[in-house]
């Protein structure tokens, strides 16, 4: 197989590990582009990604995650396209590499992600929700609707996986070994993160009732 492949990163107030995201992927030698999308950063993230020498798209504002994977998909031809999100700790090549051999293989349409081994709260987490994953691989030409990812939000994982479902893809689980992400509490400290998880479960739940999906149709997609 001899296809373009891509990776986008959306990534919002992400300064302090956006770095380690691209410098890992760019060790790997799998991408033809990469693609930072800082919706809306105040905190310098779009400057450390220029560092990197990629392509670099900083919004004016915070428009949401939906919006900033759709303007990166904008953005490259690619085919094969990798979503990471750019909070992650403890990325290695290998992670890369397992996200992608399934597609680029035929053996799946979509590969997800999930922590194992990193930390207990955020391996339990991806366990409970998989289909919430950032961590996944898929073709540009699945995504039927620019406009329902662009406001979808922190819904947009769910969309990606609504896709699945409604075009019977061919899904890959793929556990990544001692991959973890720094929680919103730790990022913004107690009381800004958990108000920022909640508004991330509110966006969540209300693409979840919007979109009338069940847990049950959800987590068997991913397996």
């Amino acid at each position: 197989m001899d296809e373009d492949i891509a990776l986008i990163i959306p990534a919002y107030n992400e300064v302090e590990t956006i770095g380690e995201v691209i410098e890992v992927a760019q060790k790997s030698n799998l991408f033809n582009e990469i693609v930072v999308v800082s919706d809306g950063s105040e905190d310098g993230t779009a400057k450390k990604a220029l560092e990197y020498d990629v392509k670099t798209i900083a919004l004016p504002k915070n428009l949401g995650k939906g919006a900033a994977m759709t303007i990166g998909m904008k953005n490259t031809l690619s085919e094969i396209i990798l979503f990471l999100d750019a909070d992650l700790v403890s990325l290695r090549e290998e992670h890369i590499k397992n996200l992608l051999t399934p597609l680029i293989e035929g053996r799946a349409d979509m590969s997800c992600g999930l922590f194992s081994g990193g930390r207990e709260n955020t391996d339990f987490a991806q366990r409970l929700t998989p289909y919430l994953t950032g961590q996944r691989a898929l073709r540009r030409g699945l995504v039927n609707s620019y406009e329902e990812l662009r406001d979808s939000k922190f819904g947009a994982e769910l969309y990606l996986t609504k896709l699945a479902i409604e075009q019977e893809l061919k899904v890959e689980k793929v556990f990544l070994e001692g991959l973890t992400h720094r929680m919103k509490e730790e990022k913004r400290g107690f009381i800004k993160g958990i108000i920022s998880r909640l508004k991330m479960y509110w966006e969540v739940f209300e693409y979840f009732k919007r979109n009338n999906l069940s847990y049950h149709s959800l987590s068997s997609t991913i397996k």
